[in-house]
């Protein structure tokens, strides 16, 4: 795949990249970006569209851009630049969730900084580094049976039904309270 080839398949399976055919810092970090969160298997995280990332290039844009064997990237794109950073552990675990539970579709994953300003996101959210979703209520989870699925080290429940809301893999970095998938940060919302 030529340079514009690169960025046609990118954009196709949901980046707000330009297509001009020049390999510049937004190309490299979407193609940053897509080798992170490609979750069939692990490519190296380089930045550069080298023969395994073209090889997964073409078949995510054939799966009408599916990161995961469920999940596609755009559904973790940004509310606010649309831009997509998401780590592939995040969405295995996902899958895991969807394997034991059914069906879903993530309510709020990357955020960029200024809308996750906007929102009221934590300066340093996991959502911001691609390390996060918010999992729709209708899931049902509780914090054991996320914790038992042994793939998150931040947990959100609300207070008022012990709901699971949000799930992280901060363990992964950057790990902003020491927390691991055997004692993950656990905390409780108000609503």
């Amino acid at each position: 795949m030529n340079t514009r080839e690169v960025q046609e398949a990118l954009r196709t399976i949901g980046w707000p990249i330009t297509v001009d055919g020049s390999f510049g810092e937004a190309t490299k970090q979407a193609v940053t970006d897509f080798q992170r969160g490609w979750a069939p298997y692990n490519l190296l995280i380089d930045g550069y569209a080298g023969p395994q990332t073209q090889e997964a290039l073409k078949l995510c844009v054939w799966k009408d851009g599916l990161a995961s064997p469920h999940f596609r990237f755009r559904e973790f794109a940004s509310k606010g630049n649309g831009w997509i950073r998401v780590n592939r552990h995040l969405i295995r675990g996902l899958e895991l969730i969807r394997g034991r539970y059914g069906p879903f579709t993530p309510v709020s994953g990357y955020r960029d900084p200024i809308h996750n300003r906007k929102v009221g996101g934590a300066p340093n959210s996991q959502h911001v580094y691609g390390n996060a979703i918010d999992v729709p209520r209708s899931v049902g989870l509780s914090v054991p049976a996320v914790r038992n699925i042994g793939s998150f080290s931040g947990i959100g429940f609300r207070q008022s039904d012990g709901v699971v809301v949000h799930v992280d893999v901060r363990h992964l970095g950057p790990n902003t309270t020491g927390a691991s998938v055997k004692n993950p940060t656990i905390w409780r919302y108000a609503a």
